[in-house]
C-alpha cells in the first residue's frame, strides 16, 4: 500500500492486486482526510476488503470438484420430486467416491480427464449415464456462476455393450405373458390372507400403474360413471406406516387420467366394499389398504412375489420378479392388441419411449413370426 497527497489536502490510500482472469495488476483505493498509523490501519482493513470482494466471485474457479457437487446438490435438490432425490443422492455421493481425485480444481477439469474415468469405470452402461447426467448438471451450474466458461461434459461418449444374443431373452426377463401373469396371481389369491395382495397385481397388470401410483389411489380418484381414475400422485415409500404420504408422480407425463376394463372396474368395487366392512371410509381415504387401513407396503409386495412364485414348484416363473414387471406385462398386453405405441407411452406415463419401445417391438417381432407358425401349420 502507498499513499499520494491530493491538492484538497486529503490522502489517497492505495493497493495492488492481480486479476486472476488476465494476471494484470488492478488497483483499488480509499481517500481519507489523515495520515496517521491509525489512519493507515483503517486503510488497509479497507482496501483488503475492497479486494476481497472483487475477488470473490473470480477465485471461485479454483473450487474442487467435490465442492462444487456439493454446492449444485444444495441448490439443485429442493427442484426434484422426493423419489428422484433419493436416487440423485446416491449418484453425488458415488461421484465423490470413485473418481480418482474429488479435489481435482474445476478449472483445470477437462473433457479428456472425464474420459478417462468413464472408459476405466466398471460399471453398467445404465449407471454410467446416471453419472454423466448429474456431472453434466453440475457443470452447467459452474457455467452459469461463471466458475469456469465451457462445460467439459457434453462432449465425453460413453461405450456402448456391443449387442449379443441373449439380448431378447433379457427384454423377456421384464415382462410376463398374460398366461404367466395371471397362473401367479390366481395361485396367490387362493390363498385367503393374501387376496389384496392379487387384487395389487392384477389391477396393475391391467392398468400399468407404478406401484407408487397405485397405493396413492384414493377414493375421490375413482369416477365410476365415466369409469376413469385420476393418477396425480405417488406413495412416498421412506414414509411411516402411520403416517403415508402422497408426493408428486414420477414426471409431468405421470400426471393422467386412465380408461378402466370391467375387471380393473370389479376390483375396485370388492376392494372398496371390503375396506367399508372394516373401516370407516371418506374421500380422502387409500383403497389399496392392508389389513390396520394403510397402504400396502411395496417392501412387503416384493417379498410377496418372490414367496408364493417359489411356493409354485414345478409352476415357478423363472423371471426376475418385482411389482414392476407387471407394470411392463401391460405395455406387452398392449402390443399384443395392436394399441399405437404413443397411446401406450400416455396410457402409462412414459415420458422416455427407451423402455415402450423395446418391449413393443420385441412383441410385435413374436407376432410376425407367429403369424408365419400359424401359416405353416396350414401348409400355405
Amino acid at each position: 500500500m502507498w499513499i499520494e497527497k491530493l491538492p484538497n489536502g486529503k490522502f489517497k490510500y492505495i493497493e495492488r492486486y492481480v486479476d486472476p482472469y488476465t494476471l494484470k495488476q488492478k488497483r483499488v483505493s480509499k481517500v481519507l482526510t489523515k495520515d496517521t498509523h491509525q489512519a493507515q490501519t483503517q486503510a488497509r482493513k479497507i482496501l483488503n476488503e475492497k479486494i476481497d470482494l472483487r475477488l470473490k466471485n473470480k477465485t471461485r474457479s479454483n473450487i474442487t470438484l467435490e465442492e462444487l457437487l456439493s454446492e449444485w446438490w444444495a441448490h439443485y435438490e429442493e427442484s426434484l420430486r422426493e423419489t428422484s432425490r433419493r436416487s440423485y443422492r446416491i449418484i453425488v455421493k458415488a461421484i465423490k467416491n470413485e473418481f480418482d481425485d474429488p479435489e481435482t480444481l474445476i478449472s483445470l477439469a477437462d473433457t479428456k480427464l472425464f474420459q478417462s474415468f468413464f472408459d476405466t469405470m466398471n460399471r453398467s452402461f445404465v449407471y454410467k449415464k446416471q453419472f454423466r447426467t448429474v456431472l453434466n448438471l453440475a457443470f452447467k451450474y459452474a457455467v452459469k456462476m461463471q466458475y469456469i466458461e465451457k462445460n467439459p461434459i457434453p462432449n465425453i461418449v460413453l461405450r456402448r455393450p456391443a449387442k449379443t444374443i441373449n439380448e431378447a431373452k433379457m427384454i423377456e426377463q421384464r415382462f410376463l405373458e398374460y398366461d404367466e401373469a395371471m397362473l401367479l396371481i390366481n395361485f396367490i389369491r387362493k390363498h385367503p390372507r393374501s387376496k389384496r395382495t392379487a387384487d395389487v397385481f392384477e389391477f396393475m397388470l391391467l392398468t400399468g400403474l407404478r406401484v407408487g401410483e397405485l397405493l396413492a389411489l384414493k377414493v375421490k380418484d375413482y369416477h365410476s360413471d365415466d369409469k376413469i381414475i385420476d393418477i396425480h400422485g405417488t406413495l412416498l415409500m421412506d414414509r411411516t406406516v402411520d403416517n403415508q404420504t402422497v408426493g408428486p408422480t414420477k414426471t409431468d407425463n405421470s400426471y393422467r387420467e386412465i380408461g378402466l376394463s370391467n375387471r380393473a372396474r370389479e376390483i375396485l368395487q370388492e376392494v372398496m366394499n371390503e375396506n367399508s366392512f372394516k373401516f370407516k371410509q371418506t374421500n380422502e381415504s387409500f383403497i389399496f389398504t392392508g389389513e390396520r387401513g394403510n397402504p400396502k407396503q411395496l417392501t412387503q409386495l416384493n417379498s410377496a412375489i418372490k414367496k408364493y412364485n417359489e411356493m409354485m414348484g414345478d409352476k415357478k416363473i423363472n423371471k426376475r420378479l418385482s411389482t414392476h414387471i407387471f407394470r411392463h406385462s401391460h405395455i406387452s398386453l398392449l402390443a399384443e392388441l395392436n394399441v399405437p405405441v404413443k397411446a401406450i407411452m400416455q396410457r402409462v406415463g412414459h415420458e422416455d419411449q427407451t423402455t415402450t419401445l423395446k418391449i413393443y417391438t420385441h412383441v410385435t417381432k413374436k407376432q410376425k413370426a407367429d403369424i408365419v407358425k400359424k401359416m405353416n401349420s396350414l401348409n400355405l
